[in-house]
């Protein structure tokens, strides 16, 4: 829920909501799919939203008055970076004009997730006090001691499983699905930061020779399954380099000096490095059955001599591909270099 300035500010709203206004469609705004929830009768434990819909819904559809809230309290204590611990007490009043209308109060611990300044509830638990208690206890010790442990087991699950995903879609933002090798986006920032950083390097522009006949003859699932077979290889091969697909069969690769050594970054060096590429990603195709002979042609260039932009570096590489494609394909140009030596 956004615009809502503090946790308190939307845990006083959410309370507002469902039992003044009788507006139960908070429950798709403001909670997730994975909220538990623990009421204040003995069997009231939902384990997700969709048992806690189910639990109120024939509440829902029987209650007929609303409640006024005469008391309130809250009180938050931030366990995360993006975790908030609210609790709180009630005090409500059926507003039925009856001098023997119900007035109660109960008291909560509500979890939530901060995240892009939005608010998300992932645990509710209500209580009703124990008139046993002490004057100075906000709920009693036994209580407290058999829900402390479950709550910190709660919590931890929670940020687990959160920070796992976050994990995963950052992964799945920077990455090509098939070959996981990075997509076009990331691999020219990354790219970007490496040249600005002014050490020399070798990008590589790599695409399969006559690859659209090959998913027309063979199909396109086939046509897959030789994607992901080169991005093994290429992995296999330049494991320190920042390798990409950048759309389709075309593939881009990045040798800072740093990473390969000076050595590694000599013309001989990379043409022996591309011929082991069609080695390494030839035997991986065998091991998949795909008998069919596949091979690559890749253009090279140099920073910063060829290039001190990516786009200027990009152009360069690109020409020397068209020359190794025009050279007979399935071998690598270095661009203004190949004419020289010959």
């Amino acid at each position: 829920m956004k615009n809502l300035p503090s946790p308190e500010a939307f845990c006083q709203y959410l309370w507002h909501e469902y039992l003044e206004n009788q507006n139960y469609t908070i429950l798709g705004d403001c909670f997730v799919p994975e909220t538990t929830v623990i009421g204040t009768g003995e069997h009231e434990v939902s384990r997700n939203l969709e048992q806690f819909v189910n639990k109120i819904s024939a509440e829902i559809d029987a209650r007929t008055t609303a409640f006024i809230i005469e008391d309130q309290w809250f009180q938050s204590q931030w366990i995360s970076a993006d975790s908030v611990l609210v609790i709180g007490e009630l005090r409500v009043r059926e507003q039925t004009g009856n001098p023997l209308e119900f007035i109660g109060r109960f008291r909560f611990t509500i979890l939530l997730h901060a995240m892009n300044n939005e608010w998300r509830v992932l645990h509710v638990h209500q209580s009703v006090p124990d008139p046993e208690q002490g004057a100075d206890e906000f709920f009693p010790h036994r209580l407290m001691e058999q829900s402390n442990r479950q709550l910190k087991q709660l919590v931890e699950e929670k940020t687990r499983a959160l920070e796992e995903s976050y994990r995963q879609m950052e992964y799945n933002a920077r990455h090509d699905s098939l070959t996981q090798l990075l997509n076009r986006r990331w691999v020219e920032t990354q790219i970007t930061v490496a040249m600005q950083e002014g050490d020399p390097g070798v990008m590589i522009m790599l695409d399969i020779d006559w690859f659209k006949q090959i998913n027309d003859t063979f199909g396109h699932p086939l046509g897959d399954q030789v994607l992901e077979t080169l991005g093994q290889a290429i992995q296999t091969v330049f494991p320190q380099a920042l390798s990409g697909r950048i759309g389709g069969d075309e593939f881009i690769l990045y040798l800072k000096e740093e990473q390969a050594g000076s050595s590694a970054l000599q013309t001989t060096a990379i043409e022996k490095e591309a011929e082991q590429l069609q080695r390494v990603w030839e035997e991986l195709r065998r091991q998949k059955g795909l008998t069919f002979p596949v091979s690559a042609s890749l253009g090279a260039a140099r920073f910063p001599q060829q290039g001190g932009r990516f786009d200027q570096l990009w152009l360069h590489a690109d020409q020397a591909l068209y020359q190794a494609k025009a050279a007979g394909r399935g071998c690598l140009r270095f661009c203004g270099e190949r004419e020289e030596r010959d």
